[in-house]
């Protein structure tokens, strides 16, 4: 098995997607073999759109059940054919049948049989905190949490008083949708698409991020936030999830493999303190040491495999 000489690496699309400007790009260039880490083809979530692909790693440590649940669903071919009905410029792009909105009667599927099929799930809003994978704090206070850092390139916020711990609605969060009573989720998932809405974390049960194609989910149709909140009301200007698929499903030649940068490693380390302390000549006033951590990206790359 060898790897062809051409890799296409991008700044983690992280969750972010925000990589700093080229004059300004600060840290060591390519990080060492060592600190990469594959990623199971299992938690590798292939949604097709007509602009393009999206891929999205899970993260089922945090929350089995809904992981679980969405492998079953795309397995089950459910969202293929279906659209993202609900995407609001600056927040999120929901994908599937709209169940709860006014959106449900153009899909065939009636809620009732919907429930029977796919029972609400248990919330996974966090879980107790784990000495596995390991946790990176980002290394300076958070305006949201108690503290924060990565696991695994995931951004993870932690509550030492509770020993819990949950996904951080960054860019690029893949999260299940609710009604308001806590355990609603059944089907309907959302994908951050601009700023990061941290009045969400803890609050749903967020269990991935996209690894490659924020720009493709900028390309979505929008609808009007002010009109049932966002729902887009033309069903025929509602861009289809054209199929969603697992890589691990796929056949092995067919089958793309995705690398992230471990966030434990000493590259991880070395590139947020470049980051915290800048010495490159673009900055003319040094910027506070303070870092977001919604805007520190985190590499991963994708590459052809021969076999």
């Amino acid at each position: 098995m060898t790897r062809k000489n051409t890799y296409w690496l991008m700044a983690a699309t992280l969750i972010a997607c925000m990589a700093a400007p080229v004059l300004g790009a600060d840290g060591p260039p390519e990080p060492p073999r060592e600190a990469w880490r594959a990623v199971d083809p299992d938690n590798l979530v292939l949604i097709d759109t007509k602009y393009g692909q999206v891929v999205v790693e899970l993260a089922p440590e945090f929350a089995p059940k809904h992981a679980e649940r969405l492998r079953a669903l795309i397995r089950a071919h459910f969202y293929d054919g279906l659209s993202f009905y609900r995407v609001i410029d600056g927040f999120v792009a929901q994908g599937g049948i709209g169940e709860g909105t006014a959106s449900t009667k153009d899909h065939p599927v009636e809620a009732r049989d919907l429930s029977a099929k796919w029972p609400l799930l248990k919330a996974e809003f966090d879980r107790a905190s784990a000495s596995t994978p390991v946790f990176t704090p980002l290394g300076n206070a958070d305006l949201m949490a108690s503290e924060v850092g990565f696991e695994d390139g995931f951004p993870v916020a932690r509550e030492p008083r509770d020993g819990r711990e949950w996904l951080i609605h960054c860019p690029g969060t893949f999260a299940f949708a609710r009604d308001n009573d806590p355990d609603t989720a059944t089907t309907e998932f959302y994908i951050v698409i601009g700023q990061s809405p941290r009045r969400l974390d803890r609050d749903l049960t967020a269990f991935g991020r996209v690894l490659r194609g924020m720009e493709v989910l900028q390309k979505l149709q929008r609808g009007d936030p002010d009109v049932e909140s966002g729902v887009i009301q033309d069903p025929s200007k509602r861009d289809a999830i054209v199929k969603m698929a697992l890589a691990s499903d796929l056949p092995v030649t067919q089958r793309p493999e995705f690398e992230v940068l471990r966030t434990e490693s000493k590259f991880f380390a070395d590139s947020l303190q470049a980051r915290r302390h800048p010495t490159s000549p673009f900055y003319f006033r040094q910027p506070s040491p303070n870092l977001d951590i919604c805007g520190v990206p985190v590499k991963v790359r994708s590459f052809v495999v021969d076999r």
